[in-house]
């Protein structure tokens, strides 16, 4: 036996009128703002060629800040981002620079940047003795089999 319940259907169909429009209204604001994110990394995009230009132009050395989150993001482990920091640096890297890196970063989540320095340590001298890296000086490391940059050449 079927009950009609006109007031049960009435407030279904107000309930699925609401939540489409609802979701009309938030399918305009994702359109929005997908347009407002193009238009924001174009500019983000040419104030990275303008500053490059710019240091290109005026024969300074460095270059424009890498996104260390974004880059070392895309790796998994621990010795995978220092090497692609040294990678980024010439084929060198020391203890105190990926400690920065990785310790302002938040991929290492140590309660104190002491902690992480040694963390960092005792992973370069460990890839050093597997052969990754050499060491060339105190805190400082080089990757083995890169191409050292020569100094005074600008790219």
């Amino acid at each position: 036996m079927v009950l009609n319940n006109y007031s049960y259907e009435e407030q279904t169909r107000r309930l699925l009128s609401e939540a489409q429009s609802e979701l009309s209204a938030l399918d305009e604001e994702i359109a929005k703002l997908q347009g407002k994110r193009v238009i924001v990394a174009r500019e983000v995009g040419a104030y990275e060629t303008a500053l490059q230009g710019y240091l290109r132009r005026i024969r300074k050395q460095e270059v424009a800040e890498v996104d260390w989150s974004k880059l070392l993001g895309t790796v998994g482990t621990h010795k995978e981002r220092v090497k692609l920091i040294a990678e980024h640096n010439g084929g060198k890297v020391r203890v105190s620079q990926a400690t920065d890196i990785l310790y302002s970063k938040g991929f290492i989540r140590a309660k104190k940047r002491a902690t992480a320095y040694s963390m960092v340590q005792v992973m370069l001298v460990d890839m050093a003795e597997d052969g990754i890296f050499e060491k060339i000086g105190p805190g400082e490391y080089r990757l083995v089999g890169a191409q050292q940059r020569l100094a005074g050449v600008t790219s």
